[in-house]
């Protein structure tokens, strides 16, 4: 663990002894300066103060912990805080961290014995440490409530407040698009999508003109405010005008934006159909969609280069393929998972919560390289089996037979660790000994130990079977960041394919399988993975970033990289250019068209809501 300031990095000083428990999968985990809180899926809650080293920890007696929120910080508090937890059986409770005995002063949920709690976060409104806190509940049942907590003495812990809850308000009222009818909510949203000019936020114009031109209003006028956009048309080209229409009323009181967010608008209407998308995804709370078109570019070049490296290894021979593996291999060396000069300032787009979505092989070889040194601090056989297992899928093969060589003679894992230094460290030879190894790596498997075989395949370079290995293990992103270091072009297009699929059935991470989709080149995939999911305007605004994408590719590629153009025009053939007669085009299309047309009737049917 790093903690991170705004400035510099610094190294925590660690508990004397370590407080992670062997099976302590770690759930949540919460920071504020200076202590970690972390909670596991046993129900331990954990605390350490990275300045002094001092740690402490007690059980809950409950589920798992899914998430732990500190309370906000006021100018003399000098406490360690507070923290809500939601347990993973849908409830809460708050802990006091300065008492001696925080279960035992715990406020656990008392008043809402029913309701099953989703979401909850802490709402920062006090300006005193000695104001109340006011906990934000979201529960199963639609339910909004607002839980305000009094601290009093630490002796009794936490306590709820029965009193008349005191109204505070912001300075400022901002406004939340999420909160309005939902028909007119999804009509606001289509309108971002679909790009209208940022002037039609200025209310100021539509005051001032309002005596002059009121009797005049008619659709050109809304026409006039949608975006020029050279994308093929989807869906019925008068239901924007009509929409603009229904939110006329929201937008003359100015209760759609506010201004910052407005500006925030204006900054990315330009920047092509996928910046808005996100756009409209995160003024919506939609996080995870606005990270998959924020990708999606990137998603696409990377599919594109792929492909192009595909017929590059078809005119190669296989020695000159050999020795470009040795020299990246090698280079990687070098590197020893430190920092690359001039890559700091590279794909930062890498850093964040885009991590999460991570497919490119660069990016998922240098997350690996950050996660050796924080495991180096684990100690027992299964902490340095995981480190090796690391080491080799960043092909640091030189680390891992150091960390192999280092076992004692009398472990129980001596003798395995030594077959597998032997193996990685001749991984130069071929025939005979690819044969050996991929019979004791099969042995292996069969004794349920496929971390082991897989080193052995890759010790003679038999990578494919030892991605699918892994992902027959259940080591989906191991799996990934091994086929990133060593495979390419359709290869490491299937690995990423399965891991989609995987990621879209199992997990039922929509969005982040459908960037995996894409990364793969498996475009059909991702378009049905968006009709399962009865989501007609996101297939057809996929379509239309997909164009916009390929054109501008099409259109700065030239002739300066014909392996590039060569996999464009290859692909218009099957999705990115929308062809009308495709039927899958069709069929997004016609159901895109009905979902426009049903959402105007029901805002039409609405009458817009004020406070």
């Amino acid at each position: 663990i790093d903690i991170y300031e705004p400035f510099h990095v610094s190294r925590p000083k660690w508990p004397s002894s370590s407080f992670v428990s062997s099976d302590g999968l770690v759930t949540a985990m919460a920071y504020r300066l200076p202590n970690v809180v972390m909670g596991d899926r046993s129900g331990n809650i954990r605390w350490w103060d990275v300045t002094t080293g001092f740690s402490s920890s007690f059980n809950t007696h409950r589920e798992g912990i899914r998430r732990i929120k500190f309370s906000p910080v006021v100018a003399g508090d000098r406490t360690r805080g507070r923290i809500a937890v939601l347990f993973y059986d849908n409830t809460f409770a708050i802990f006091d961290l300065d008492s001696q005995d925080p279960l035992a002063n715990s406020l656990l949920q008392p008043q809402f014995s029913g309701t099953l709690v989703v979401e909850l976060d802490w709402l920062p409104l006090q300006t005193d440490k000695n104001e109340p806190l006011v906990l934000c509940i979201a529960g199963a049942d639609s339910s909004f409530r607002l839980i305000e907590v009094n601290i009093t003495d630490k002796r009794s812990g936490v306590g709820y407040h029965s009193k008349a809850i005191k109204e505070r308000f912001r300075p400022i009222p901002l406004c939340c698009p999420i909160l309005l009818p939902t028909p007119h909510a999804l009509a606001l949203r289509m309108v971002l999508q679909l790009g209208v000019k940022p002037s039609w936020f200025d209310t100021c114009n539509t005051i001032k003109d309002n005596n002059t031109s009121r009797n005049h209003s008619s659709w050109s006028d809304f026409r006039s405010y949608m975006i020029d956009s050279h994308l093929p048309t989807i869906g019925d080209s008068v239901v924007p005008e009509m929409l603009l229409k229904v939110l006329e009323p929201y937008r003359r009181d100015g209760c759609i934006l506010d201004a910052e967010t407005a500006g925030l608008y204006a900054s990315v209407v330009n920047e092509g159909s996928a910046a808005r998308f996100a756009f409209a995804a995160a003024i919506f709370g939609e996080s995870s969609e606005a990270l998959f078109w924020l990708q999606l570019p990137r998603a696409l070049i990377h599919s594109m280069r792929n492909s192009s490296k595909k017929s590059r290894q078809r005119a190669s021979v296989s020695a000159s393929t050999s020795e470009l593996e040795d020299t990246s291999i090698l280079s990687r060396r070098a590197s020893r998972g430190k920092s690359i000069p001039g890559k700091e300032k590279k794909d930062t787009v890498c850093y964040g919560r885009l991590t999460s979505m991570a497919f490119d092989q660069e990016e998922l070889w240098r997350s690996a390289n950050e996660r050796i040194p924080w495991h180096e601090k684990l100690e027992g056989e299964e902490a340095i089996q995981n480190r090796v297992h690391e080491l080799v899928s960043v092909g640091n093969l030189e680390g891992a037979v150091s960390l192999l060589l280092s076992t004692p003679p009398e472990d129980s894992h001596f003798y395995a660790n030594a077959l597998r230094a032997v193996a990685l460290s001749s991984a130069v030879s071929r025939s005979l000994l690819e044969l050996a190894v991929k019979v004791v790596a099969a042995n292996m498997v069969r004794t349920d130990k496929s971390l082991s075989g897989t080193h052995m395949l890759c010790a003679v370079g038999r990578y494919q079977e030892a991605c699918s290995q892994l992902q027959d293990a259940g080591c989906w992103t191991d799996a990934a960041t091994l086929a990133a270091t060593h495979l390419q072009g359709s290869d490491y297009a299937r690995v990423l394919q399965r891991w989609a699929d995987h990621v879209l059935h199992t997990e039922h991470s929509f969005w982040r399988a459908s960037i995996l989709y894409v990364a793969a080149g498996a475009l059909q995939e991702a378009l049905a993975a968006f009709r399962d999911a009865q989501q007609p305007d996101t297939a057809a605004l996929f379509l239309l970033a997909c164009h916009e994408i390929n054109a501008q590719i099409a259109s700065k590629s030239g002739n300066s990289d014909d392996l590039l153009r060569l996999s464009v025009e290859n692909q218009k053939s099957i999705l990115l250019h929308l062809n009308p007669d495709h039927q899958d085009v069709i069929a997004v299309s016609e159901c895109y068209g009905q979902y426009q047309r049903k959402l105007v009737h029901l805002c039409m049917d609405l009458q817009p809501a004020f406070d």
